[in-house]
């Protein structure tokens, strides 16, 4: 049987921001921050979240004292990866360019942002060298 994509829910990404943040934390440590945050979780909710990451194989955790300590296994530019091809499959029938194009429009970026990816599509389509000058096109 093929393996199921790995998928993270909104929740679930709560808890795992609040590991990569303070890089290990208790169910205890981890509802103190999503409180802290304005969540209004019960223990059992953080607990039942940390279980589901686990057992997914995107936490880990050291059960040898009483309170459990649970750690990322997984990075932020992993699901952040995961996510996005998602995203793009499911809204975008697998065009990243539509997906690009959306956000290009309806996310302004600031200059640096901007010169950035200006870059990134010179460097696809082969235009850096018309950008510095070096267009060796004949002149008239």
């Amino acid at each position: 049987m093929a393996k199921r994509p790995l998928t993270i829910p909104d929740s679930e990404l709560d808890v795992l921001k609040v590991l990569w943040d303070r890089g290990q934390a208790t169910v205890r440590e981890v509802l103190e921050t999503l409180r802290a945050a304005g969540r209004q979780w019960s223990y059992a909710t953080v607990a039942t979240l940390l279980d589901r990451l686990e057992t997914k194989g995107v936490v880990t955790s050291d059960r040898s004292e009483l309170a459990f300590v649970y750690r990322p296994a997984i990075t932020t530019q992993e699901v952040r990866q995961k996510r996005v091809n998602n995203l793009v499959e499911k809204l975008y029938q697998g065009e990243t360019g539509l997906l690009v194009l959306h956000l290009l429009k309806s996310h302004p970026l600031d200059a640096r942002q901007a010169k950035e990816v200006q870059s990134v599509l010179e460097e696809m389509t082969g235009d850096a060298s018309r950008k510095k000058g070096n267009d060796s096109s004949p002149s008239a």
